[in-house]
C-alpha cells in the first residue's frame, strides 16, 4: 500500500471534509463542554462520558462507572494544564459490585477523545486507525529513527506525533485535531481499500 506524503494541503483537505461530515456533532459535544466545563458535577460529566462514547463509538459498556471514575480523580487543573497523567488516570477503570474487586478496564481511546475535547491543543486522538496509519507511515518512510514502541502509551504517542510532524517537511505546526482529522479518516479510506 502506497501512502501519499502528508503536506499541509492535505491534512487541510481533510479537516474540511471532518467538518463538513462531523459539523453537528462536534457543535454539539462544544455546547456540552459550555454547560458543563469542570469535571466535578456526576450529571454533567455523565453526559460528556455519553455523548463521546455514542460519538466516537468508544464502545464503553460501563459508562456511568467511567463517569463516576473521572468525578473522582479531580482532574480539572491537570485538564487545564496539559498532564499526559490525566489521560492514563482516566483510562484505568476498576468496576466493583458489592464492594469486591470485578473487572479492570483500560478505556485508552475513550480517555484521550475525552481530554481531547476539554483541551485540544495539549492532548491528540488516539485511536487503532491512527496507530495503524502511523505504522504504515513508518514502514514507508521511516520517520522516526527508533521504533514506534506501544502507542498505548501516551506520552510515547505524543512523541511519535512530534516525529510525524517534523519528518514531513512542508508540514508546519498542525494542530492536534487537524492532525487527528487526517491520520484517521485518510487511514481509515486506505485500509478499507485492502480489504
Amino acid at each position: 500500500m502506497k501512502l501519499e506524503r502528508p503536506t499541509r494541503h492535505l491534512i487541510e483537505r481533510y479537516r474540511r471534509e471532518f467538518e463538513i461530515k462531523n459539523n453537528a456533532e462536534e457543535a454539539a459535544i462544544s455546547e456540552l463542554l459550555k454547560l458543563f466545563p469542570n469535571n466535578k458535577d456526576y450529571k454533567g460529566v455523565l453526559l460528556k462520558c455519553i455523548v463521546i462514547n455514542t460519538l466516537y463509538s468508544t464502545q464503553i459498556r460501563a459508562i456511568t462507572n467511567a463517569a463516576k471514575h473521572i468525578v473522582e480523580l479531580d482532574i480539572d487543573a491537570r485538564l487545564e494544564e496539559g498532564d499526559p497523567r490525566v489521560v492514563d488516570q482516566i483510562a484505568r477503570l476498576t468496576i466493583k459490585r458489592n464492594g469486591a474487586e470485578e473487572k479492570k478496564r483500560r478505556n485508552y481511546s475513550f480517555a484521550t477523545k475525552y481530554c481531547s475535547f476539554h483541551n485540544p491543543s495539549s492532548y491528540p486522538i488516539y485511536d487503532s486507525i491512527v496507530d495503524k496509519i502511523l505504522k504504515a507511515y513508518q514502514r514507508q518512510d521511516r520517520f522516526s529513527s527508533q521504533s514506534l514502541g506501544d502507542l498505548k502509551d501516551y506520552r510515547r504517542f505524543k512523541e511519535v506525533l512530534k516525529r510525524f510532524v517534523n519528518f514531513y517537511e512542508g508540514l508546519g505546526r498542525p494542530g492536534w485535531r487537524d492532525l487527528d482529522y487526517f491520520l484517521h479518516d485518510y487511514g481509515r479510506e486506505k485500509f478499507a481499500k485492502q480489504e
